[in-house]
């Protein structure tokens, strides 16, 4: 089913993944057993497992918010995760690791997870950025250049090609991994529909992401000042 836009929110589309290794530009593969990240000469892993992690999110979900756990999408499809890369340059491992895992929500305003984001499907992935690129992308090509050899975490006004949208509110924010070079590339980033990415990485890394979120649900610790509650078996952040 292909995803809906309304304003910058998008409805879910679930996707299915087939679980054999996953092809990414550059001869890498992830290997669907241990979910990592493998180029043929050595295995790199991850700061946190996002496999433990996101059976600790769902663990805490199903019990304490079961709407919320309802709505979260299926995992990608082995097919779909390639042509992205083919849009944005090679992706990070955790973020492979995580689409495999889950991917997207059924209901954008019951599934706000990532501290009231909504996380995207590949599907609500790639359109938003299309629409971005579209409404707030820098014209001007020298510019463009410049912008986009800026290292990654760097702000920006402007919405670069490398950004890979992962999740949304229904304010027409968004979550990002920021894929320009350097250190920080796979941060997580904030888009502001008023400011653009103005701020710091909120994240270092997606695996990071949801080691942190598993935490705070478990433990009730805020993150950025906003701790997890719940009503009526949603997940919300205050």
């Amino acid at each position: 089913m292909d995803a809906q836009a309304t304003g910058s929110a998008f409805s879910a589309v679930s996707c299915i993944f087939a679980g054999s290794a996953v092809n990414v530009p550059g001869g890498a593969r992830v290997d669907p057993t241990h979910h990592r990240l493998t180029t043929g000469r050595h295995t790199a892993p991850m700061p946190h497992d996002v496999d433990d992690t996101w059976d600790r999110i769902e663990a805490w979900l199903r019990t304490n918010a079961p709407t919320t756990d309802e709505h979260l999408g299926v995992p990608a499809r082995r097919a779909e995760i390639p042509p992205v890369a083919t849009l944005v340059g090679e992706l990070p491992d955790d973020l492979i690791a995580w689409w495999r895992r889950s991917c997207g929500t059924t209901d954008i305003s019951a599934a706000g997870l990532l501290t009231g984001y909504a996380p995207y499907s590949i599907d609500q992935a790639v359109d938003c950025r299309t629409m971005m690129l579209r409404i707030a992308a820098c014209e001007d090509d020298a510019e463009l250049a410049e912008l986009s050899a800026e290292p990654a975490g760097s702000p920006c006004r402007n919405w670069l090609p490398m950004w890979v949208p992962i999740a949304g509110d229904t304010s027409g924010d968004h979550l990002f991994v920021d894929l320009r070079p350097g250190p920080e590339r796979g941060c997580v980033m904030q888009w502001y529909e008023t400011e653009g990415a103005s701020m710091e990485p909120k994240w270092p890394d997606v695996a990071t992401m949801l080691a942190e979120i598993a935490d705070a649900l478990e433990h009730g610790t805020d993150i950025a000042g906003v701790r997890p509650e719940v009503l009526d078996g949603t997940i919300h952040w205050a």
